[in-house]
């Protein structure tokens, strides 16, 4: 269920809740006011007949006392009067039933009372000065409580699935607001998430969100600068981990680690270089190499050297990186897939292809170079059966010696290559290693996306709205 709908659901059952409570409240106080007004109604009624009553029976005019209680009972549909006399006599005008305990009522006070344990029976007696000349007792119908009880019910419920209504619109237009103020705060930490620092989410009120749109531009105003920096400055090494490393390291001996090495080169390069030129040639290396350096990257690598055209790539270096195998491996199938998604076509048809090579093993780590082109950066053989791997490979899988597949555990296929002759003229047993379950193909999936979004975000950014609306 999308927010908007969420919150507009909360407030109708919020409304209702409320309506639930003023109901059962109201309902409670008109029936003691409804019982109130009854009473007193039935008690006015009672002494108004025992009145009229007093100076015919004082001369014991039966006649004419039969004759005011009809009229009074014409006048009060549905009434029941039983008149119990001094003398013993009792009558009973009406059509209703006369309880038991109403046939031994006598001697009593000339003030109306309503009779316990029966409903809407009220009785007084009947005297003048000091004669008690009898008693009467007054059944008054009235209306039905159930009927005045269902109406109000409904009245109410009617009031409240209108507020209900009106409310929930209500919220659900001003949360669009709120909605889109969300939406677009995600869309821009989604672009800044890929890498692309330019974005500026516009300041248009001065409330709470106001204020987190500001500190949002100026953080990303802030990644902008240092990007700006690391790529002035960086090369193709992430510039922040050597930077911390050579620190760390100026003053310490070599030492050596185990690593999984990338070596990315394009197929048929020289070939392509004379068909184009060489700015053409340089274009599309460096569009590629920066699609492939943001991949790595996501991955926890970083770009070792750039030679030419082939790249190589190192994990758990500088920094210690777990699984470095399998993030290695990720890496070379999504710098694959990257490659197929760029779609550079060659001259002489076709597109252009890069093959992935991987080896893992030891090197020497150590800072290489003269004065300030000294850098850290690795030696040893897994560097060179990484390129010889790539060679090997035809750009569709990643290329990598026989028994990779021990290091990597799950996630990943191998396919047989058999022996095949290196650059070097030895021969070794080489395989591809392709994605094998599919959260690896989501993490190559997403990893892919992340980098185009980065690098040509006008092309491949897609506002994904579902479960906003």
């Amino acid at each position: 269920m999308s927010l908007r709908w969420g919150w507009s659901l909360l407030t109708m059952v919020m409304v209702a809740a409320v309506a639930v409570a003023m109901m059962v409240s109201i309902v409670d106080i008109e029936k003691k006011a409804w019982k109130a007004s009854e009473q007193e109604q039935a008690e006015l009624l009672i002494t108004l007949l025992s009145d009229e009553l007093k100076m015919p029976m004082l001369a014991g005019s039966k006649n004419e006392v039969a004759t005011l209680v009809s009229m009074f009972i014409h006048e009060v549909p549905g009434a029941t009067v039983f008149l119990h006399w001094a003398s013993g006599e009792s009558e009973t005008f009406g059509d209703g039933f006369i309880p038991e305990q109403i046939n031994g009522l006598e001697k009593l006070d000339a003030k109306p009372q309503a009779l316990r344990g029966l409903d809407k029976w009220y009785a007084m007696g009947v005297k003048y000065n000091t004669a008690q000349m009898g008693s009467v007792a007054l059944y008054v119908p009235g209306k039905s409580w159930d009927v005045y009880d269902a109406e109000i019910k409904l009245r109410v419920a009617v009031v409240a699935a209108v507020i209900a209504l009106l409310a929930a619109l209500l919220v659900y237009m001003r949360s669009g607001r709120i909605v889109n103020y969300l939406r677009m705060l995600a869309r821009a930490s989604k672009r800044v998430g890929a890498g692309d620092f330019s974005v500026h989410v516009p300041v248009q009120t001065q409330n709470e969100f106001g204020k987190a749109f500001n500190h949002f531009n100026q953080m990303v105003s802030s990644l902008e600068h240092r990007e700006k920096i690391h790529d002035m400055y960086g090369e193709y090494q992430r510039p922040q981990a050597v930077a911390d490393e050579f620190d760390r390291n100026a003053q310490r001996s070599e030492k050596s680690r185990e690593v999984t090495v990338l070596s990315i080169d394009m197929v048929g390069f020289n070939h392509y270089l004379s068909r184009v030129g060489q700015e053409d040639a340089l274009s599309t290396l460096n569009r590629s190499f920066a699609l492939f350096q943001f991949i790595v990257h996501q991955f926890g690598g970083h770009i070792d050297s750039v030679s030419g055209d082939a790249m190589i790539a190192v994990f758990n270096h500088p920094f210690e990186l777990k699984n470095h195998e399998n993030q290695g491996v990720k890496a070379g199938i999504a710098i694959l897939e990257a490659s197929r998604r760029l779609e550079i076509s060659r001259p002489e048809g076709g597109t252009v292809v890069f093959r992935v090579g991987l080896a893992i093993g030891e090197v020497i780590i150590g800072h290489l170079g003269v004065g300030r082109r000294k850098s850290l950066t690795i030696l040893g053989e897994p560097i060179s059966l990484a390129s010889q791997m790539a060679k090997v490979g035809d750009g569709t899988a990643v290329a990598a010696p026989y028994g990779t597949m021990l290091s990597l555990g799950h996630g990943f296929k191998q396919k047989e290559l058999g022996m095949r002759t290196l650059a070097n003229g030895s021969e070794a047993r080489c395989i591809t290693i392709l994605p094998g379950e599919a959260y690896v193909e989501q993490e190559v999936e997403e990893a892919v996306n992340n980098a185009f979004m980065r690098i040509e975000p006008g092309n491949f950014y897609d506002d994904d709205d579902e479960g906003w609306t």
